[in-house]
Order: structure tokens, then sequence, then C-alpha cells
């Protein structure tokens, strides 16, 4: 697919070339790029989840590759991973739910249909009627062409109309799974646009007065050694 393509090697070069810096942005344009491959990859209508998985693992060595320094990168695919999992998980949780409820209420059925005494009294009576009466030409008649029908049409037909319906429900399940993925996708957007507002709202009340926080990029630490070693030779 060359649309994703064309997303994925532009991300990678940006990354290669460090033309995107901090954690909030990269991990930012790493969410949104993950979303957009769920949304164009192409999902058979089974093992949708581990083609799903198998694309975003792959789309992610490349962009952990592009710049293994920056963190947030696999961070962030390992949570689009997880996501995945957890929605198939999810959907494969309420399907089997749903199966067993159906089979309860189908036990449930049977059962008190075989306890009903009015039921079981008219059937007996029914069944008595029609051994003692002999047989009409009209019902002869229907057994014969009954007889006369094949009996692998109906079979066909409704093994067709069961195919049919299996397939329906699994295109159905695969676009629900994507669907899911997407939505938790922009969830987790959400929380990375929110994540520093929290966090800078939460630090003066777990940072003391008397304390000072900073942060050094690689470029400060590296301009404080050489003055230490610097210092430590005119001392010596």
């Amino acid at each position: 697919m060359p649309d994703i393509e064309r997303l994925v090697n532009d991300f990678v070069a940006k990354l290669s070339k460090r033309k995107v810096e901090g954690s909030q942005a990269t991990s930012r344009l790493t969410a949104e790029l993950l979303r957009s491959v769920v949304s164009l990859q192409r999902l058979p209508p089974t093992n949708s989840a581990a083609v799903l998985i198998e694309a975003v693992s792959g789309i992610g060595v490349k962009l952990v590759a592009a710049n293994p320094v920056e963190l947030a990168v696999g961070n962030i695919v390992r949570r689009v991973l997880h996501i995945i999992r957890e929605e198939d998980l999810s959907l494969l949780t309420s399907k089997t739910s749903d199966l067993d409820l159906s089979a309860a209420s189908d036990d449930e059925g049977t059962i008190d249909q075989d306890y009903d005494p009015t039921q079981s009294a008219a059937a007996a009576a029914a069944a008595a009627k029609s051994f003692l009466r002999p047989p009409s030409l009209h019902a002869l008649l229907e057994n014969m062409s009954d007889k006369a029908v094949p009996s692998n049409n109906y079979t066909s037909s409704s093994g067709g109309d069961s195919e049919e319906k299996t397939k329906a429900d699994k295109l159905a399940r695969t676009r629900k799974l994507k669907h899911d993925v997407i939505e938790a996708i922009n969830i987790l957007i959400e929380d990375i646009d929110t994540c520093h507002d929290l966090i800078a709202e939460q630090a003066v009340e777990h940072i003391h007065q008397k304390y000072l926080p900073f942060a050094c990029t690689g470029k400060c630490v590296f301009i404080l050694l050489c003055t230490l070693h610097i210092s430590s030779n005119i001392v010596a």
C-alpha cells in the first residue's frame, strides 16, 4: 500500500534527521501515524488482529531504528500493540458471553417446553388420534411429493445461508475491531496532549520550594563535563 509506505517513509526521514524534537511531539506524531496505519490497513475476515499486530510491529521496528535514542517512539508502538490485543480480547469475550446467554435461554425454553403438562397432553392426544385414523388421500399425496423432492436442496440452501451469515459476522467483527482500535488511539493522543499540563499543575504540590528542578540535555551535560575537566586541570 503506497499510502502507508509514503507516510512511514516521511516520518522515518524526520526522525533520522532529528526534525522532531521533544517526547511530547514525538509521541503524538507516532500515535497519529499508527492511527493512519490502522485506518488504511486492509484486514481479512479471519485473524484480523494478528495481521494488524504484524503491520504495526513492522512499522515500529523502522521507526525505532530511525532514531534509537528517542524512547517515546518505542513506548507508543508498544502501547498501540497493547490496545490491539486488548480490543481483540474484548470482542472475543463479548462474543463468548453472547453465545453463553443464547445457549442458556435455549435450554430454559426447552426445559419449560418439556415440562408443560398442557402441551404434553395435547401432543399425546393428537398422536393417538392420527394413529387410529387411516391416512387420507391428501396426506398420501403430500408424503409422495416430499419423497420425490431431494433433501440435499434444503441442506445446501441452509448451508449457504449459514456460510453467508458467518462471513457477515466476521466482516462486522473486523470493522468493529478497527473502529475500537482507532477510538482507543484517539484517547491515547488526548492523554498525550494533556499529560504535560497535568504534570505542570501537580508539580507545585509535589516539589518543595527549596528545591530547584532543572533538566539537562546531552549538549549541556557535555559542556558541564568539559568545564569540570578544565577546572580540575587548572587546580592541579
